[in-house]
């Protein structure tokens, strides 16, 4: 693959992970504000307050936004109490796939523009030498750009979907829904 090959293809790699990344993300996020405003009936003490104020504050969210209702609609309500959660923990996961996709895009985007200083002060170089230097298609052929894959971005896609879990786990046993 060229250099232009692979500045191309990074540059599809990010608008890709950033679309994957912003809809899995409204997607889930819907999701547990679904899950929340469908577990936040009435209870004694200070939790009824607390639960009535997250009840009518994802009730006016939800009716201010009338653009995501497609969301709203379709995204899949998690039952963390024993039921089967697989679409909504797919959508979930394919955040950190975006955000993998866009990170490794942004990493041959880098190496693609580095190549391409590279070539041109190689040029000059060259031209320096007079009919004995190599031309850009000379310099350009010798170029072979590696493919990268999102598998070894380690942190968005490894470390990065544990750790909000473990949060999302202590907020949701603080606020009563676990």
């Amino acid at each position: 693959m060229t250099y232009q090959q692979a500045g191309r293809i990074a540059i599809l790699k990010r608008v890709a992970g950033w679309i994957i990344f912003l809809v899995a993300l409204l997607s889930t996020l819907i999701s547990v504000l679904s899950f929340m405003f469908k577990h936040s009936e009435k209870k004694p003490g200070i939790d009824a307050v607390m639960l009535d104020f997250v009840h009518v504050m994802i009730d006016m969210i939800r009716f201010n936004t009338h653009f995501l209702d497609i969301f709203w609609l379709n995204s899949p309500v998690p039952e963390f109490q024993g039921a089967a959660n697989i679409g909504f923990w797919i959508i979930y996961i394919l955040i950190f796939v975006g955000l993998a996709l866009e990170a490794s895009g942004a990493r041959m985007w880098r190496q693609s523009r580095h190549i391409k200083e590279g070539i041109e002060d190689q040029l000059i170089l060259e031209q320096a030498k007079g009919s004995e230097g190599r031309t850009r298609a000379q310099l350009e052929e010798k170029i072979n750009v590696p493919h990268h894959t999102i598998l070894l971005q380690i942190f968005p896609l490894y470390i990065l979907p544990v750790v909000v879990i473990v949060i999302g786990y202590f907020v949701f046993s603080l606020l009563g829904f676990i």
